[in-house]
């Protein structure tokens, strides 16, 4: 059974007996998966992540790209993206999993999976790096940091706040929202911070989040925005952990 033994809290009570069921399922466990799962798993999460961005690839596109290397007739960016988002992915299983090491999600971490997750869609010179340039967000009146130096010191905090949380899950929510939040690069922010949520799930273990599912995706975002405006957890914490229930009990 899994220590709840804690440090903060990030979710609420009723969260937090949601998260415990989660723990305690037999049903999310990394270990248990098999090659062809895991690859399955890959593509599943790829496609999930680039859906959010707005990428036009249909489930079954995505699984002839990344599984055949079939490329449909859409925008070479939507198959750039796709492609950046498994590899990114199955690297860090990979790693993870078959070498049964954790990561440690630090600045160098951030940087190398932006990287990973940009190349050829952000220019060189800002793949990998903190952005020098304002951003706005779509959809909010929320402004992210502006400068470098105001990036670089809430990502600091980001960093060492983390160890606040010693569950697993609540740690992915915190690094996810406040990673998303800052908007340290100047592209690729929220796919990039869904893979470090995705990262702290897989060092305990866990399957990450993800879903194929319109309404997920939508759930998914106004958890974002709410965050973003207010800095409460709440609405994307539902989210979060009501479809790692669907996950966790199929």
């Amino acid at each position: 059974m899994y220590n709840f033994a804690f440090m903060f809290r990030l979710f609420k009570t009723e969260q937090q007996g949601k998260a415990m069921q989660i723990m305690q399922s037999k049903w999310n466990r990394l270990s248990d998966l098999t090659s062809g799962e895991v690859r399955d798993l890959c593509c599943a999460w790829a496609y999930y992540s680039g859906k959010i961005e707005g990428n036009t690839y249909t489930y079954v596109e995505t699984e002839a790209l990344l599984k055949d290397g079939i490329t449909s007739e859409k925008r070479y960016e939507d198959a750039k993206m796709l492609k950046n988002l498994y590899n990114a992915f199955n690297s860090e299983l990979e790693y993870i999993k078959r070498q049964g090491k954790q990561e440690t999600i630090d600045e160098r971490l951030l940087f190398r999976l932006h990287a990973a997750i940009s190349s050829e869609l952000v220019s060189g010179e800002e793949s990998g790096q903190l952005r020098s340039r304002p951003v706005r967000i779509t959809g909010t009146e929320y402004v992210p940091p502006r400068t470098k130096q105001d990036i670089q010191m809430e990502i600091g905090r980001i960093i060492y706040e983390q160890e606040q949380y010693d569950e697993p899950l609540e740690r992915a929510v915190f690094l996810h929202c406040n990673i998303a939040r800052t908007q340290p690069f100047i592209d690729c922010n929220k796919r990039t911070a869904r893979m470090v949520e995705s990262v702290a799930m897989m060092n305990a273990g866990l399957i990450p989040c993800y879903s194929s599912r319109d309404a997920d995706m939508l759930h998914y975002r106004r958890g974002l925005i709410a965050f973003y405006e207010t800095c409460d957890y709440t609405q994307y914490a539902d989210y979060f952990l009501d479809r790692m229930l669907e996950i966790t009990n199929p």
